[in-house]
């Protein structure tokens, strides 16, 4: 995982600093201990602190150092862009699919409800998201998928080819999914602004604490770390694509992914009156989609995977990615590149959502697969909830053992070569669309 780009991100340099955090020393007793100060161990701490649960947090880093704190900010209630409801329920049955579908759905609202709750200063917009399609086949997916979120009473919609254009700035597309309970936060500022509210509701966070092992002794889980100890009863490894050697069947479950993101310079007030106008993010359904958003401080901000993976690369991803901008948003001024970072983030097999069950008393939620930021809020929320029953039900999806995959370091190079195809079929239809508008 790359970690020395974290201090070159915009929301490294535009968010307030976090609190000094309490060291771990000695050893410390929890009900409860979470692996993790992402926005999904970050939740989890919240809510089981609410509730009354004894909690210690372990942080290898500091608060927020991973996907949550260098992805791109959009609240997304939604699965990844191939993946609707209709999707979901065949991949799992009727029952769980709508029921999974239904706390996707239902995840943007409850992250912009928590935010109002917490008073987390974190930039929040709640504005909605679009999806856009760029061809009649993409279309006529959009068409079904609204048809499916509606059906779940979700508040989305479908929009014509000239509302797409006016809303995107884009002259490609013939329409979109709009999400109305979607929107964008600063999500580095809302993981730092979760951590003061889970420690100001007794939650003991530690940082710079990297659990090297986690051994069961007596009936009772003992996780040592490089500065001392916690002894618990039941734990939550919510370190995702991070998690490291320290759980090799999780390690092996899952395939890491490494999107970069670049910021330009901030624009005019004219070039934000045509684009992306009210300030609603855009995940388009581009093989290898496209991203773009509005900063709080009025710069376009876009990324993606890159066929490269390396420190060394990020330059030449981030002048890629500002290609991609002049590409589909014709008319802007020459970009800069203000900012430019790489993170990592964890894709299952299925790209759903998953609670692993890797010992007695301890699991691993994981796959939230792009769409963090909302779903693991909401995530946390119910692992809480199902600390503290031990019932299964209060979880969105079925609690099992993770699934190592065949042949895992060849799989790991395939996001690239995925990458490689992707880019060559979009390509190959954005050219038609061309040819077909001549």
């Amino acid at each position: 995982m790359p970690g020395d780009t974290f201090a070159a991100s915009l929301w490294e340099t535009i968010s307030a600093p976090a609190e000094v955090p309490v060291r771990l020393q000695d050893e410390q007793q929890a009900e409860v201990a979470i692996v993790g100060g992402g926005i999904l161990g970050l939740s989890i701490a919240l809510h089981l602190a609410e509730r009354g649960v004894s909690t210690a947090l372990l942080e290898a880093e500091k608060f927020g150092f991973g996907a949550s704190g260098r992805n791109t900010g959009f609240v997304v209630p939604s699965f990844i862009g191939g993946i609707g409801p209709r999707e979901v329920a065949n991949l799992i049955g009727e029952k769980a699919g709508e029921r999974l579908s239904r706390f996707v759905g239902a995840s943007g609202k409850e992250l912009f409800d928590l935010v109002q709750r917490l008073a987390i200063e974190c930039s929040a917009e709640p504005n909605g998201w679009l999806q856009p399609a760029h061809n009649a086949t993409k279309m006529r997916m959009l068409e079904e998928r609204v048809r499916q979120w509606q059906a779940l009473d979700q508040p989305v919609a479908l929009l014509d080819r000239d509302e797409a254009r006016r809303l995107t700035g884009s002259p490609q597309y013939l329409g979109a999914l709009i999400d109305r309970s979607g929107g964008q936060i600063n999500p580095l500022a809302f993981a730092r602004g979760l951590a003061h509210a889970a420690s100001a509701a007794g939650a003991r966070l530690y940082s710079g604490a990297r659990v090297e092992s986690c051994v069961d002794e007596g009936g009772k889980w003992i996780l040592k770390t490089t500065r001392g100890s916690v002894r618990t009863e039941k734990v939550f490894f919510a370190s995702n694509a991070m998690g490291g050697a320290l759980m090799p069947a999780v390690r092996k479950s899952i395939i890491a992914v490494q999107p970069y993101q670049v910021v330009t310079q901030p624009l005019d007030e004219q070039v934000r009156a045509r684009i992306l106008p009210l300030r609603q993010p855009v995940a388009d359904l581009h093989n290898h989609t496209f991203a773009v958003r509005w900063s709080p401080d009025n710069r376009l901000m876009t990324g993606g995977l890159g066929v490269f993976n390396s420190d060394a690369a990020i330059g030449a991803m981030a002048t890629s990615f500002l290609d991609r901008l002049h590409k589909y948003l014709p008319g802007l001024p020459p970009l800069q590149a203000a900012y430019a970072w790489r993170g990592a983030a964890a894709t299952t097999a299925d790209f759903l959502p998953a609670v692993w069950n890797v010992g007695r008393n301890v699991y691993a939620p994981i796959g939230c697969n792009g769409r963090g930021v909302a779903v693991a809020t909401s995530f946390g929320r119910a692992l809480a909830a199902f600390a503290q029953s031990g019932d299964a039900r209060d979880l969105p999806v079925r609690v099992g053992p993770p699934r190592p995959r065949p042949f895992h370091s060849i799989l790991s190079t395939g996001p690239s070569l995925w990458l490689m195809w992707n880019q060559f079929r979009d390509w190959r239809d954005d050219r038609g669309n061309s040819n077909a508008s001549h």
